[in-house]
């Protein structure tokens, strides 16, 4: 996408969330996303933005969905989540499986869930959903986006991945602290319609996730704008000693700092001519990175304001740490970007 479709694409972005999202922030990180933003979502071609027209979505390209990704995180980091998972975790895991699921879910007509807490570093069980028969029971625990319409999840014992359509109820909401727009909770699953993805579940599971470096790349880098020009609008009007916190030598010089960094990886992001898997992840580290320092200063210049949501500051910081939790194979990052930069095997020790 050239540079000035970017920029009409990023305005149109920035028209929706300043619209949509701007007076909703609070609600939407207290109550979730409601089916009335993800409509919002779907109408205006953001939530399916990379699932192909003929499955309903918009079918923009890889360039104009990080602008998207980007833009929607600088507001909510919850919202930009929900759109990746909904148009690159969902619709490139069920694709020609079931067209009909990954249209109802681009078009905001049903909600659908990736179970991929197995995969996550730490976890290496599935464990309360089984196949018996013909029907898919049990409880599945850990899903982000709960009471979903459709859930991909692996089963118990089988290793299998299954697109689970129906018989979905959420039998409980977790305390959770990144990301509270998009609802956390255990499953209660009694159905008998449902399809195979595919034979190693994990393994395909992970494919996708480590498939998705620059889109996590966009969401971290919008979670640092979005805490840095918190920041930088504070420190002009909070004043000590009869002086803006922005005219003390150590406030101005780590925040510039920290705005360079996030020219340069945007820069960087938004460079066409990126190929190279070994790029992709060098950005994604660093942005990651970005994000949880950009946040953690934004919130201790604000002093004891920043642990208040009213302010919208703690979220960034939440949510940074979230990505590197959630969305983010941390040590399984580290390890390919080693053998990448080795060229063979390495720090897996």
């Amino acid at each position: 996408m050239p540079s000035e479709e970017q920029d009409i694409l990023k305005s149109a972005v920035q028209e929706f969330a300043q619209k949509s999202l701007l007076n909703n922030l609070l609600k939407l990180e207290r109550e979730g996303i409601d089916d009335s933003m993800v409509r919002a979502l779907a109408t205006q071609g953001f939530l399916g933005s990379r699932i192909p027209e003929k499955y309903g979505g918009s079918g923009i390209d890889q360039s104009g969905y990080l602008v998207v990704l980007e833009e929607l995180a600088t507001f909510s980091p919850s919202v930009s989540a929900l759109v990746m998972l909904t148009s690159s975790v969902f619709a490139q895991l069920v694709g020609d499986m079931d067209p009909e699921a990954v249209r109802r879910v681009a078009s905001g007509e049903a909600m659908a869930s990736v179970a991929f807490d197995s995969i996550l570093e730490g976890n290496t069980t599935v464990e309360g959903l089984k196949e018996s028969g013909k029907s898919m029971t049990g409880e599945r625990k850990h899903i982000l986006n709960a009471n979903p319409d459709y859930l991909i999840s692996e089963a118990e014992g089988s290793g299998f991945l299954y697109l689970i359509k129906g018989g979905i109820e959420t039998k409980e909401e977790d305390q959770i602290l990144s990301f509270r727009g998009i609802k956390l909770g255990t499953a209660r699953v009694n159905c008998s319609t449902y399809v195979k993805l595919a034979d190693n579940g994990k393994k395909r599971l992970a494919e996708v996730m480590d498939s998705l470096d620059l889109e996590i790349s966009a969401i971290a880098l919008g979670i640092s704008r979005g805490a840095l020009q918190k920041v930088i609008e504070y420190t002009k009007v909070r004043k000590t000693f009869d002086k803006p916190l922005k005219d003390y030598g150590p406030v101005a010089s780590t925040i510039s700092k920290l705005m360079s960094e996030q020219r340069v990886l945007e820069m960087a992001l938004h460079n066409q001519e990126i190929e190279e898997e070994k790029e992709k992840l060098m950005i994604k580290v660093l942005a990651v990175d970005l994000a949880k320092r950009a946040s953690k200063y934004a919130l201790q210049f604000h002093g004891g304001y920043g642990y208040i949501e009213d302010f919208g500051v703690e979220k960034y910081y939440r949510d940074a740490m979230g990505l590197s939790i959630l969305l983010q194979r941390s040590r399984s990052d580290n390890q390919r970007l080693a053998k990448e930069i080795f060229g063979e095997k390495s720090g897996y020790l």
